[in-house]
């Protein structure tokens, strides 16, 4: 059972304390990466972030899991039951393509270009990037049972993603892209994917209990370009959306994987309806809306129920749009841009995680609040722009925090 507590005082611990001592199973209590025994009040004290925590008892017993329930809320430490927010394992779940990123380094002596081999793919990088960030997150999808897969799964376990929900399939290799990255770290890209695994997932292989215990569920839209892929997304986004997940959509519009555009558009705005909040680049806006200009693609996409829009305007930051209208949130200056590749996945992640850790449903989050979580968004992607590769260069917690206080004193 994992719910989320309120604590805030000594007096709220205390009560927390007092109720799980008793309960014959081991309890935890976690904020971000920090895990304590939610049984000794030295450990409950000790957390960093003392407002509140998520606790985990080891039982699924029905009866138990109700009469502990009950005891946290007559003692009103308990969040809101009906939120998806304190009945989540995972703060984010994504879902959707993982693959090898085969970037451009440089060229041998024969002029032959050199690449590096780096776990890639939209969904992947969101997981890992609110991962380093100090969220609970875990990743659906599936790859090759190959070298490849075998790798994509050993980088999310060592970046704590949870991947019970990653298959691996020995019928299928593993996509495999191929990215150039100019001086300006501006990238081009290449797909074998003929089909790739990734594709190739089944509403029957989706793990059903990780759609019920996460807080936000992320895809994008490289799911929807083959079946039966593109249905699984469907079933999966309407599951988690049915158990009160909020539902987030980046869709990273790549050409070359679509027949064309007609068909990209019409499948990449059939999951609008089913979104909370979504982050598409400014090269976007037309593919999505029919309005190029950034304000009015933002204000059609809420119109279509979208209660939060983000639109990534590059190196000028991003624009954020919500029921109080919209601004933009500039972004920071970057000495060398080193790649791209990761940059706009390195914001959402940094802009989901603060969603997450917020505590509040998205209807209640303010502008100001949103110009906030942009622009930690866009710290962290100025970070990930300065490496190369997607998700070795995400940065941590302790990496933006510096960063935002740097930009302070300028």
């Amino acid at each position: 059972m994992i719910v989320k507590v309120v604590l805030g005082t000594m007096q709220n611990a205390r009560k927390l304390v007092s109720i799980v001592e008793d309960v014959p199973y081991d309890a935890e209590l976690c904020c971000g990466r920090y895990v304590v025994n939610a049984k000794s009040m030295l450990g409950v004290l000790s957390m960093p972030d003392f407002e509140v925590g998520e606790l985990n008892i080891h039982t699924d017993n029905d009866k138990e899991c109700e009469e502990i329930l009950f005891k946290l809320l007559e003692a009103e430490i308990l969040m809101d039951t009906n939120d998806a927010v304190s009945r989540s394992m995972y703060d984010i779940t994504t879902f959707g393509e993982i693959l090898i990123d085969f970037t451009s380094q440089n060229v041998n002596e024969d002029g032959q270009m050199l690449y590096a081999r780096n776990p890639g793919g939209a969904p992947a990088n969101v997981a890992v990037a609110a991962s380093r960030l100090g969220a609970h997150t875990a990743f659906i999808g599936k790859a090759g049972k190959d070298m490849h897969g075998e790798f994509l799964r050993s980088v999310l376990k060592k970046e704590n993603v949870d991947t019970q929900g990653m298959l691996l399939d020995k019928k299928y290799f593993t996509t495999l892209a191929f990215v150039e990255v100019n001086d300006a770290g501006e990238r081009t890209f290449s797909f074998a994917r003929k089909p790739g695994a990734d594709t190739r997932i089944q509403k029957e292989e989706i793990d059903i209990d990780i759609l019920n215990q996460t807080n936000i569920f992320h895809v994008g839209s490289l799911s929807l370009t083959e079946q039966p892929a593109r249905d699984t997304t469907f079933y999966a986004v309407k599951g988690a959306k049915n158990k009160g997940s909020i539902i987030s959509y980046d869709p990273n519009y790549r050409a070359s994987l679509w027949k064309n555009i007609e068909i990209a558009k019409k499948h990449m705005r059939s999951m609008i309806p089913y979104v909370d909040i979504m982050k598409i680049s400014d090269e976007e806006t037309a593919l999505l809306t029919d309005h190029k200009n950034v304000m009015e693609a933002a204000g059609e996409l809420y119109r279509q129920g979208v209660k939060i829009v983000a639109i990534t305007l590059g190196g000028n930051g991003a624009y954020i749009y919500n029921k109080e209208g919209g601004c933009v949130v500039p972004g920071f200056t970057v000495e060398h841009v080193a790649d791209t590749n990761g940059a706009g996945d390195s914001f959402w992640g940094g802009f989901l995680y603060r969603i997450s850790q917020s505590g509040k449903k998205i209807e209640n989050l303010t502008l100001e609040e949103l110009t906030e979580y942009a622009r930690f968004g866009n710290a962290v992607a100025s970070l990930c722009v300065e490496k190369k590769g997607a998700i070795p260069a995400m940065p941590k917690l302790s990496q933006v925090e510096e960063r935002l206080e740097d930009e302070k004193w300028k």
